[in-house]
């Protein structure tokens, strides 16, 4: 903004010092807005270094794809973890902005357009997904002989038409339509404000996404029940189709898995690596973005206390999984046991338990850290890192088990090692999320505006006494 900095920050002093900060509302539209034209050298570094990790990856996927071809899974290991990785922290960024509208909070407006835009990687990995799906083995085993399964176990218990390409596909489609839809509705008056002052590709954008937006007080109750309604359906759909995927490409790819603490798991995953992401988006804009008047330390400290117990909840759930297992002393499940966590795969296991629960757990249970902007970030880079390791060692390991066809898993398999290609297309992976969501956010502004804008009418910094205090006001 053009005005100093004072008029940007909220009171507070000693521990509260810069934790809330009031942008001046009559601003809000015009500074956003040029941010989000603008087009700093900064940026454009990031921009080429995302394109050139995605152009690495496609350069892997090709070469992987003409040597390899899709008959076997096991080539494809590796691009079934990345793809994992960038679904799993990606498809439930949309419903961190959906999660606290619910409880209507306030901190939580700098932060919603952050989540809502991942929206549109969700509609990039139905393309990423199409691979996966060519190289899965198919239900019915074409050479059934001796002790091998002539139906490998998977969810399908009557294997209907099309399943499971089919339907696999329909869950991501949905999914992404379903987010997408989120972005839309939550843009619309931000894009319909920008119209006036928008050039080329972007007013011919915004006009055909929000000519029918005029803000009167009946459109404004449409959007706010449609963004509830469309929320809710996205919590129960993104629940649904992660127990869809980590079932099918995972569990059912190894011989006897059988589990069903993992899906809760890998959920439990996903929301905390997904906020953890955003904090991390968060820390960027308001260190090097400009966006430190919108950005006080308040998101960073609410949202700290949630990511803890996303930590210790997916630790519970893995020992929850390990235990069941470990006490069942059957053969196939010790086999289990040794091949994905104890044997082959245990360096990765141990680096995945550091970086997942130790790391976070002993930097946000610290209070001066965790009323910081850096250190709630800093522990949600920690969680995708112990995220990464989780799904190179699930899913490499997973499509990597030999005869998917056994009754169970009679040995321990080794572990596979990437080559090249595929720390190509795991660089490739995380360059296409970095390029998609930069691009994004020079179309869609990374501040929910009008969220913004309302923050402004419902909270001040007040005195009471000797104290200096925040006042919240309850519309409804």
């Amino acid at each position: 903004m053009a005005s100093s900095a004072e008029h940007h920050q909220g009171g507070g002093h000693g521990q509260h010092a810069g934790m809330w900060v009031f942008p001046r509302r009559e601003e809000v539209t015009s500074d956003v807005s040029g941010k989000t034209f603008a087009m700093p050298s900064v940026y454009k570094l990031a921009l080429g270094i995302a394109a050139v990790l995605a152009a690495l990856g496609v350069v892997g996927f090709a070469i992987r794809a003409s040597s390899d071809g899709f008959g076997s899974p096991g080539p494809w290991g590796y691009y079934a973890a990345i793809f994992s990785f960038v679904f799993m922290v990606t498809g439930a960024a949309p419903l961190v902005a959906c999660a606290f509208r619910f409880t209507k909070s306030h901190w939580r407006r700098p932060l919603s357009r952050v989540s809502e835009l991942f929206a549109i990687v969700g509609v990039v990995n139905i393309v990423l997904f199409i691979p996966l799906l060519l190289a899965m083995p198919p239900i019915k085993n074409p050479d059934a002989q001796g002790t091998d399964l002539e139906v490998r176990r998977t969810l399908w218990f009557e294997v209907p038409i099309g399943a499971p390409y089919t339907w696999d596909l329909l869950c991501f489609v949905g999914l992404a339509l379903c987010s997408v839809a989120i972005l839309w509705l939550s843009a619309t008056p931000d894009m319909a404000q920008a119209r006036a002052t928008a050039t080329g590709f972007r007013r011919g954008l915004y006009t055909a996404l929000a000519g029918w937006w005029y803000g009167t007080k009946r459109q404004w109750n449409h959007q706010k029940a449609g963004l509830a309604l469309l929320g809710a359906f996205y919590f129960m759909l993104i629940i649904f189709v992660q127990f869809i995927f980590i079932t099918e490409f995972a569990m059912s790819m190894v011989p006897f898995w059988k589990d069903s603490v993992l899906p809760p798991m890998y959920t439990v995953m996903s929301f905390q690596t997904s906020l953890g992401l955003i904090l991390i988006v968060l820390f960027i804009m308001r260190k090097w973005g400009g966006y430190e008047g919108y950005l006080g330390k308040a998101p960073f400290w609410s949202a700290s206390k949630i990511l803890l117990g996303l930590t210790l909840l997916w630790t519970y759930h893995l020992f929850a999984f390990f235990i069941t297992y470990w006490y069942g002393r059957l053969e196939v499940e010790q086999n289990i046991l040794k091949y994905l966590f104890t044997q082959p795969y245990l360096p990765l296991f141990l680096a995945n338990m550091l970086f997942s629960f130790l790391v976070p757990f002993l930097m946000l249970i610290w209070n001066p850290l965790r009323r910081s902007a850096w250190g709630p970030s800093l522990a949600g880079l920690s969680a995708l890192v112990g995220a990464l390791l989780f799904n190179l060692r699930t899913f490499a390991a997973a499509f990597n088990t030999g005869n998917h066809y056994e009754f169970a898993l009679s040995h321990v398999p080794a572990a596979v090692l990437p080559d090249i290609w595929d720390i190509f297309m795991v660089l490739g992976g995380l360059g296409i999320v970095a390029l998609v969501y930069l691009v994004s956010a020079k179309v869609f502004p990374l501040i929910s505006i009008w969220e913004v804008k309302e923050g402004t009418l419902y909270q001040k910094m007040d005195t009471f006494v000797r104290g200096e205090y925040l006042v919240l006001a309850k519309p409804e």
